[in-house]
């Protein structure tokens, strides 16, 4: 009776069924296409969105998506100083998308990385339990979800039924992370 009330019971097992009923495709941490567990970016997954909203655009320009463009877009991502001005330039980016030059035709484009227009045209991954190491911290994320192999939400899990842990215990996990 007791395994009924538990954190994975209540909440996590709910909040991924309602996300995979909206349309979101669960992924097991150990499945997710990750490179390392110091690598936050899908970035198989980010490449394969970065060539279905920008290929086309680029060809009817006569412009080619190529290897060089998408390593110039993932490492502006990837390279970003994590304090204020790298946060406000990879909102920029999220939102007008990264300039990547196209060293053969001599111009800078916008490479989209989210496709505001047909959002159909985006992959939205839900995963749980997704370890992640940084230098100085391991974290395991309750749920994480993805839009395009970047991870935008990172949802901390109580228990509703223990009088231990409350909102305010995953609030402060959060800020840890």
């Amino acid at each position: 009776l007791l395994n009924m009330f538990t954190e994975k019971s209540l909440v996590e097992d709910y909040l991924v069924k309602k996300l995979v009923e909206k349309g979101w495709r669960f992924v097991p941490a150990d499945e997710l296409s990750r490179e390392t567990f110091e690598e936050p970016l899908l970035i198989s997954d980010l490449t394969r969105q970065i060539e279905k909203i920008n290929g086309g655009k680029f060809k009817t320009e006569g412009l080619e998506l190529g290897g060089d463009e998408f390593k110039q877009a993932i490492n502006e991502l990837k390279l970003r100083a994590s304090g204020q001005e790298g946060i406000k330039q990879i909102l920029e980016f999220y939102k007008n998308g990264i300039p990547v030059k196209f060293e053969k035709e001599r111009v800078v484009k916008y490479v989209q990385i989210f496709d505001y227009d047909n959002v159909k045209n985006n992959e939205f991954v839900v995963s749980r339990q997704v370890n992640s190491q940084s230098a100085d911290k391991s974290i395991r994320a309750d749920i994480l979800l993805y839009v395009n192999g970047i991870p935008l939400i990172i949802i901390e899990c109580k228990n509703p039924a223990s009088f231990s842990s409350s909102w305010y215990d995953a609030y402060k996990q959060i800020k840890k992370y």
